[in-house]
């Protein structure tokens, strides 16, 4: 049997480069109202991923974190107002839109207007909480290698 051809080790970089293209698209950040906010006076945000389960928080904030903070995604941002009515039933009305090439931190000026008008047009007597969800979908470069 013929000896196979020893691989080639991956550089740091390219481990990075690869470990940035697995789990950047699909990520979802998720702010609360009811979590507060961190020492900055940001939402403490809560990480997951689409695909996969659960420890995907911990590894995005270690690795990741210039990559979702610092850099500019494609994202499809959901705001949100969850709902209680007195007999306990529970409804959520929300709004989607996208945004290109947008920062993690410049987003606020456009969640801001959608959620006003999201809360102007909830129940004040069955408000219960609000936030938004954003998740950095695939870039072109991205979408074509799936498509392949």
């Amino acid at each position: 049997m013929p000896k196979r051809k020893p691989r080639k080790p991956m550089s740091k970089q390219a481990q990075h480069v690869r470990l940035i293209n697995r789990w950047l698209p699909g990520l979802v950040l998720t702010a609360r109202s009811s979590t507060g906010l961190d020492t900055d006076g940001d939402p403490i945000l809560a990480i997951s991923h689409r695909r996969q389960g659960g420890a995907v928080g911990d590894i995005a904030r270690a690795k990741l974190q210039h990559e979702i903070l610092n850099w500019q995604h494609h994202w499809l941002v959901t705001v949100f107002v969850e709902c209680e009515t007195p007999e306990g039933d529970f409804y959520k009305d929300s709004t989607e839109f996208e945004a290109y090439g947008v920062r993690l931190n410049d987003q606020a000026e456009l969640v801001r207007p959608e959620l006003d008008t999201i809360k102007n047009k909830a129940n004040p007597n069955h408000y219960k909480d609000h936030g938004w969800q954003s998740e950095i979908l695939p870039n072109r470069k991205q979408e074509k290698g799936r498509a392949a």
